[in-house]
């Protein structure tokens, strides 16, 4: 499986979680519309939190794995920067190799994202994640995806 670019991956990444996740833990859901990140994920109950999720998809035709716009400033160039407390624990970035014909997840929290700045650092500028990220992380296959996502969500 391929996606042509970041809203088709999002859309199936929206599809797992109801399907695999919220089907069996109807108290954890996806929130249709976003803002500040892709996917914002609530959990209901007896310990409430909200769980927050960026995507990228890498592309050939782009060739950079950029965070923010292209002038340095936005919400994840921010929060990659700042390491909000909360952020640090309630965020993750599911990232995909769209050079690959059979998609796999990077499933990975912000600490391991600053490693893995252009730069080592965000700038004023441009901001990129280097590819060489891909050979460097394991992957998860799509079950696995969910079973890390499921573990996380439900801690």
């Amino acid at each position: 499986m391929t996606f042509s670019n970041e809203s088709e991956l999002e859309h199936y990444l929206r599809h797992l979680i109801a399907t695999h996740i919220t089907a069996k833990h109807p108290h954890i859901y996806a929130l249709e519309n976003k803002k500040a990140v892709d996917i914002v994920i609530c959990r209901d109950g007896e310990k409430p939190a909200v769980f927050f999720l960026e995507v990228k998809l890498f592309q050939k035709s782009h060739g950079r794995l950029g965070i923010g716009t292209g002038r340095g400033s936005g919400y994840q160039p921010e929060i990659v920067a700042r390491a909000p407390a909360y952020f640090e624990t309630h965020l993750r970035w599911i990232i995909v190799d769209g050079r690959k014909i059979n998609a796999s997840f990077l499933f990975i929290p912000t600490n391991t994202v600053r490693k893995y700045l252009a730069g080592a650092e965000i700038g004023k500028k441009f901001n990129n994640i280097q590819p060489k990220l891909f050979k460097e992380v394991s992957a998860l296959d799509e079950m696995s995806l969910v079973d890390e996502m499921s573990t996380w969500l439900l801690e």
